[in-house]
C-alpha cells in the first residue's frame, strides 16, 4: 500500500482524527485460523442493490463456542454454521457465530444484504460510474464478514453478478465469465492465502490490455476508458515481476492485474491485483507505485505481518525494493537518488517514532513517513553493514519460511542474524525500537575547499559500514565515502555544498 498522493509526500488525508482513536483491530482467539472465504455478491451500481452470501471455512479449538467476526451493520438474512441455521449476537462491529461445542472446524454461512457504508466506494468519473472496494486495514468488515486480522491470511472466491455492460476486476485470477441473460458473473479465485485486506473487486468501464510476464503468467492492466492511453506506463511490469522473483523468490500467484481506480490513497496492494489511484496515470506518476504494490505481493501479501505494530516489515521492504528495482533497471545514479529522498530527515525529525512501537495503536496511527521511508533506510543500512550476499539470503529466507505465516520483527532479526552471524540487538535497539538519529557534523574549508565531517550519536552503529555522502553544489555532484572523513574539491568554487547522505538517516549540520 502507498499512502501517498505523490511518490514521497506522506498522506493521512483520508484518516479523520476519530478513526485515529479507534482501538486496533482485535487478533482471531487463540488457535482460530480462518482457512477459506467463499464470496458471492449480486450488485446493480445504478439502482445500489448489493446481496451477499459469505461462507467461511474455519479451523478452531473444540472449547470454542462463538466466533466473533468482525462485520458492519448490513442486514442479515440468515446464518447457518455446519448446514444449521443459528442467531447470531451483535456487539458493535462484531457478530458472534455460535458454533458447536467439541467440533474443531466450522463452516459458517452469512446471507446479507444493504448498501455497504466502509471499505466499499461508489463514485463517477469522466462520466461514468465507479464501484470499488478498498479493505485496508480492517474497512472489508463494512463488506465482507472475517477475522480481519493480517496475521490470519486465507484463501478466497468470488462470484460477482452485475448487470450486462458493467466490468469487474478483482483480487485473485480470473476463471469464468458467463453471460447470465441480462447479467454477467465473474469467478475469481485466490488460491494462496493473502491477508483479508488484500481482497478487493472493482467495477467500472474498464479498456483492458493483456500481457504475460515470462512464458505463461498473466498481466492484465485495467484502465478507465477514458484513460487507456495511459496503460504504457505499466509496461516494465513484467520486468518488474521477473526482478523481485530472481531477487526474493517465485511470485507465489496465477496473475497479476492493474486495475485503475479514482481511490483514496496512491496504491493499494490487493491479491495479484494491486489497485492504482487514476490520478496518478496523467501525471505520469503510476510506475512507481505500480512497482511499490506490486514488492508487496511478496512482502505483505505472501508474507503477512505478525501484528499492525510490525508494518515497516511490509511498507519499508516495498519501499527498499522499489528502489532496488530501479538500481537494476536504470543504474545506480536512479538507486542513489532514491535512497537520498528516503533518508531525508530534516523537518521530518519532529514526528519521527521508533519504528516497532510496543503500546497498542490502530493501524490508521502508524501511516506516516516512518515505516516506509524510515524503514527502507533501516534496510539499506542493513544491507550496508551485512553486505548484499548475507542482506539478500536474509531475504529468500524470509520469504521462503515465512509464506503464508505471519512475519514478526523479532523472526526478521533472527534469520538477519543466522545469514549474517552476528548479533544484532544494539543495531535493533537503536535503529528500530529507538527514536534517536545520529548526527553528521560537517565543516567546510573554503580556502582549500575541503570538506571534513564527522558522526555522532549513533552508538557505534555505524562503525565499519561503507555508505557515501552525497556532495551538490550549483548542479556538480560527488559522492564521497562516508568513512573517509574528509574530500577536497579543488575545482569546485570557495561556497559550501550540500551534504545529503545516501541512504542512511541522520541529520546533517
Amino acid at each position: 500500500m502507498l499512502k501517498r498522493a505523490g511518490w514521497r509526500i506522506a498522506l493521512c488525508l483520508a484518516l479523520t482524527a476519530a478513526a485515529c482513536r479507534q482501538p486496533p483491530p482485535l487478533p482471531p482467539p487463540a488457535g482460530v485460523d480462518a482457512q477459506h472465504y467463499d464470496l458471492t455478491i449480486r450488485l446493480d451500481p445504478a439502482a445500489q442493490v448489493f446481496q451477499a452470501r459469505a461462507v467461511l471455512d474455519v479451523r478452531h479449538p473444540d472449547t470454542l463456542t462463538a466466533l466473533p467476526l468482525a462485520f458492519e451493520d448490513l442486514t442479515i438474512d440468515s446464518i447457518r454454521v455446519n448446514g444449521v441455521a443459528v442467531e447470531a449476537a451483535r456487539e458493535d462491529d462484531r457478530l458472534w457465530a455460535p458454533v458447536a461445542s467439541g467440533s474443531r472446524a466450522s463452516r459458517i454461512e452469512v446471507a446479507y444484504r444493504g448498501w455497504p457504508r466502509l471499505g466499499f466506494y461508489a463514485t463517477e468519473r469522466g462520466g461514468q460510474q465507479i464501484v470499488y472496494t478498498d479493505s485496508w486495514p480492517d474497512e472489508g468488515r463494512g463488506w465482507l464478514p472475517g477475522l480481519h486480522h493480517p496475521a490470519d491470511p486465507a484463501t478466497f472466491a468470488l462470484r460477482l453478478t452485475l448487470p450486462r455492460g458493467y466490468e469487474a476486476a478483482a483480487s485473485g485470477s480470473l476463471h469464468a465469465l458467463d453471460t447470465l441473460g441480462a447479467e454477467v458473473r465473474y469467478q475469481w479465485r485466490l488460491d494462496v492465502p493473502a491477508p483479508l485486506y488484500t481482497f478487493a473487486f472493482a467495477v467500472a468501464d474498464f479498456s483492458l490490455t493483456e500481457t504475460t510476464a515470462g512464458d505463461t503468467l498473466p498481466v492484465r492492466y485495467y484502465m478507465l476508458a477514458e484513460d487507456s492511453a495511459y496503460a504504457h506506463q505499466l509496461r516494465r511490469t513484467p520486468q518488474a515481476l521477473a526482478f523481485f522473483s530472481e531477487t526474493l523468490g517465485p511470485y507465489a500467484f496465477d496473475a497479476y492485474a492493474s486495475v485503475q481506480v479514482p481511490m483514496r490513497f496512491a496504491g493499494m496492494e490487493n491479491a495479484a491485483a494491486s489497485f492504482l489511484l487514476a490520478d496518478l496515470f496523467p501525471a505520469n506518476r503510476a510506475e512507481e507505485v505500480q512497482i511499490h504494490e506490486l514488492a508487496h505481493q511478496w512482502f505483505g501479501n505472501r508474507v503477512p505481518l505478525a501484528e499492525w505494530a510490525d508494518l515497516w516489515l511490509s511498507e519499508g521492504t516495498a519501499t527498499y525494493l522499489t528502489t532496488l528495482f530501479y538500481e537494476h533497471a536504470d543504474g545506480l545514479d536512479a538507486a542513489r537518488t532514491r535512497w537520498i529522498d528516503m533518508a531525508a530527515l530534516e523537518a521530518r525529525q519532529a514526528t519521527a517514532t521508533a519504528l516497532v512501537i510496543k503500546e497498542p495503536r490502530p493501524p490508521s496511527a502508524y501511516l506516516s513517513w516512518v515505516p516506509y521511508d524510515k524503514g527502507a533506510s533501516v534496510l539499506h543500512l542493513l544491507r550496508r553493514a551485512l553486505g548484499d550476499d548475507a542482506f539478500f539470503a536474509a531475504l529468500r529466507a524470509t520469504y521462503q519460511r515465512y509464506a503464508g505465516q505471519p512475519l514478526s520483527t523479532e523472526a526478521f532479526q533472527e534469520i538477519l542474524e543466522a545469514e549474517a552471524g552476528q548479533d544484532l540487538d544494539a543495531f535493533f535497539e537503536y535503529w528500530v525500537y529507538g527514536t534517536d538519529f545520529p548526527t553528521l557534523k560537517t565543516t567546510w574549508d573554503p580556502a582549500t575547499r575541503t570538506l571534513s565531517w564527522r558522526i555522532t550519536g549513533d552508538a557505534g552503529t555505524l562503525a565499519g559500514v561503507p555508505f557515501d555522502l552525497q556532495l551538490r553544489r550549483r548542479g556538480r555532484v560527488h559522492y564521497a565515502d562516508a568513512e573517509a572523513g574528509r574530500v577536497t574539491l579543488a575545482d569546485w568554487d570557495d561556497r559550501p555544498p550540500r551534504v545529503r547522505p545516501v541512504g542512511v538517516m541522520m541529520r546533517v549540520e
